[in-house]
């Protein structure tokens, strides 16, 4: 058995296609979605979309931003903000981010909400598991 799996950015379709098995961070705790899954409508949080082909048994990694899950009886959404397939993050610049970050931190910028200073670090982090995760797969 399997399901349709459709992720969809702000600026366009990420993933298409029908998968075995799927593994996101819901607002309550991590998901596994399986074929035949209950209808569910969640918030999803930074970090990464796990995905398990069919076809070719192939596995893959998306970083989403957060946004929206919606669970059908065989099709399953996921709306997010920013979605970046995790071949295409680059840890470099990630980690130049984050620091710099820290370093608004630090400083005490009071240009910049520290909230928004942590949300930015989070998603960072949540961007580097999802590399860390795709790494243990290769």
């Amino acid at each position: 058995m399997n399901f349709y799996l459709d992720i969809v950015s702000l600026k366009k379709r990420i993933f298409s296609g029908f998968v075995k098995k799927i593994r996101v961070s819901g607002s309550e705790g991590e998901l596994g979605i399986y074929p035949g899954h209950a209808q569910l409508l969640s918030i999803i949080k930074p970090g990464g979309v796990y995905i398990s082909h069919i076809e070719n048994k192939k596995k893959e990694y998306i970083y989403v931003s957060g946004g929206i899950l919606e669970v059908q009886p065989t099709i399953v959404f996921i709306l997010a903000d920013v979605a970046i397939h995790a071949i295409n993050l680059d840890r470099e610049r990630i980690l130049q981010t984050k620091k710099n970050a820290e370093e608004d931190i630090n400083r005490k910028n009071t240009k910049i909400k520290q909230d928004d200073i942590l949300l930015k670090i989070s998603k960072e982090i949540a961007k580097l598991r999802v590399l860390e995760m795709m790494d243990k797969f290769k």
